[in-house]
Formats: structure tokens, sequence, C-alpha cells
């Protein structure tokens, strides 16, 4: 089974659990296709591209004073946010609240953190831009509530 902090589970059956995506054995005919289509030069495209954004979405958040935890190797940025695991989980609430971008939770090194996952191809450099003015705009409301 699937394991990491920002995996949620419930009680109940998790449908996740019964598609091709979270079988080991599926996501292999999706990477040979991937790979078959994009060829060389376009897997290092993605690869090049999603970086990239990652690279810009944390250095928008660094600049609006937002504590970005992780070395950007790839398209993860670690986000900390206040003084407790609560103030963490109420930006990220009025972010996916505000529909403008989804990120989510995860524990790094004991500690409650905004995780981001650039994943999509066609995001723009404009896309990451206004996801960041949405984690100002949230961080804003809460401290002036």
């Amino acid at each position: 089974q699937a394991s990491g902090s920002y995996l949620a589970f419930s009680e109940q059956r998790d449908g996740m659990m019964y598609t091709p995506e979270m079988s080991r054995r599926a996501r292999a005919v999706e990477l040979w296709a991937a790979l078959k289509y994009l060829g060389t030069e376009g897997v290092d495209e993605l690869v090049t591209g999603l970086h990239e954004r990652a690279t810009q979405f944390g250095a928008e958040l660094r600049a609006h004073d937002f504590e970005v935890l992780n070395e950007i190797v790839f398209n993860q940025v670690l986000v900390g946010y206040g003084e407790d695991d609560k103030q963490t989980q109420a930006l990220v609430e009025l972010i996916q609240r505000g529909g403008e971008c989804w990120v989510g939770t995860a524990v790094w090194q004991g500690r409650t953190v905004i995780r981001i996952s650039v994943c999509s191809w066609v995001t723009t450099p404009e896309d990451i831009s206004r996801s960041a003015r949405a984690f100002v705009q949230a961080r804003d409301t809460l401290c002036s509530a």
C-alpha cells in the first residue's frame, strides 16, 4: 500500500486504492506510453518545465516572506507557516476554498507543512504567480481576523 503523510485514508473503502493510478503494474503502462510519445527531448522538456515552475513558486513565496523549507530539486515545494500546525491547516483551508490552486499538507521533520506539487505540463508562469498571490491573500485574511 502506498504511504505518505500527504495521503489521506478513511475507515471506508478508499477508491484510489482500486484504480490504475495506485497500482504498481498499471503505472508502468502509463510510464511506457509517456516515454514512447514524448521521447528523450520531450521528457527533458517536461521535467525541466516542472522544475522551473516549482522554482518560480518557491521564489515568489520567499519574496512574500513565506518560509520555503526544502531545496527545490524537482517539482515539490514545502512551505512552513505560523507558530503551530493549526495555523498551517487554517492557511491551507483558505487557499483551497479560494479555488485558485490546490495544496495539501504533509509532515516534514515532525512539523505540519504545506506541500506544493507542480505536476501539470500546462502550468504557466502566470498560473504560478496567481497561485502565489492566493497564498498572500489567504495569509492576509488570517492576519486580519
